[in-house]
């Protein structure tokens, strides 16, 4: 083989190394890029397996308990921080709009009694009733602080005081309905609750909305729900157990069918702002 042979053999060489060279470097990037987004998926998945697990075990009745003790530790809603805090912003803009101005409330899932101190301060007659006693045993200080009584009486999970209708408003405390385990478990308050309403009065009840994994935990909650041999009710898209709590995610149409089933026409409903809330109105 001449020079001039062995020259080209050894620059078609050189370009196909500096072609594979070339090319390695986006192979890396995108072995890298691929490798990261499952990477960053993986504890979201590790979770939603986690808590599908725990979800096809627990019964209803669980996962109150284990929502009561997550809230019988908190001290950030037992503060006075929190509770004489006021509306937040969207709480106030929906009562101001829907709300008879110095009408009769009830709170329900009212917690240590921020929402009804804020109905009372903007000339509400405002009552409240709670399930954890821890929160209801700080009320009791809270109220008594400020001079103020008949704030906040202890009931059962899931229930409604029993009473007359007497009611011009209902609020169902902040994120309060999200934790009530069961469609049905969750018309059935609903319906208690519209019961000590008078006719058209406004319901104003907020919600956490649907996300992406909700999925996997449902079918991860089905697979040991079969195993376990659970009841039906168990578990539903939507429900989460999430932060130490049990939670359940709304679509529109999950949110505005239960309302309709319990008895109230849904007026407005707010997906976009800080906390998704909606009103309905009693039948």
């Amino acid at each position: 083989m001449d020079d001039n042979s062995t020259e080209g053999v050894l620059l078609e060489g050189n370009t196909a190394n500096k072609a594979f060279i070339s090319r390695a470097p986006r192979l890396r990037t995108r072995l890298y890029q691929r490798s990261n987004h499952w990477f960053n998926r993986l504890p979201q998945t590790l979770s939603a397996v986690h808590q599908g697990c725990w979800l096809g075990f627990l019964s209803p009745d669980d996962v109150n308990d284990i929502t009561l003790r997550h809230f019988g530790g908190s001290q950030f809603y037992t503060s006075q921080e929190h509770n004489l805090g006021g509306f937040l912003e969207w709480e106030a803009s929906a009562i101001n709009r829907y709300f008879r101005k110095g009408s009769r409330a009830l709170v329900a899932g009212a917690g240590a009694g921020r929402e009804v101190l804020a109905l009372r301060q903007a000339g509400f007659e405002a009552e409240g009733f709670e399930c954890s006693e821890h929160l209801v045993s700080a009320s009791e200080s809270l109220f008594t602080q400020r001079g103020q009584t008949g704030g906040i009486v202890l009931c059962d999970p899931d229930s409604v005081p029993s009473g007359a209708a007497t009611y011009e408003g209902l609020v169902v405390g902040w994120g309060a309905y999200t934790h009530i385990p069961t469609r049905s478990r969750r018309v059935a308050f609903l319906q208690s609750l519209r019961q000590r309403a008078l006719p058209h009065s406004p319901l104003l009840v907020s919600f956490f909305a649907r996300l992406n994994h909700e999925k996997l935990v449902y079918r991860t909650a089905m697979l040991c729900r079969s195993v376990f041999r659970a009841r039906e009710d168990r578990v539903e898209v939507g429900d989460c157990l999430e932060w130490g709590r049990y939670v359940h995610r709304f679509t529109r149409a999950d949110l505005e069918g239960e309302l309709k089933s319990a008895g109230f026409e849904t007026v407005d409903y707010e997906e976009q702002s800080t906390t998704p809330h909606a009103i309905g109105i009693s039948l």
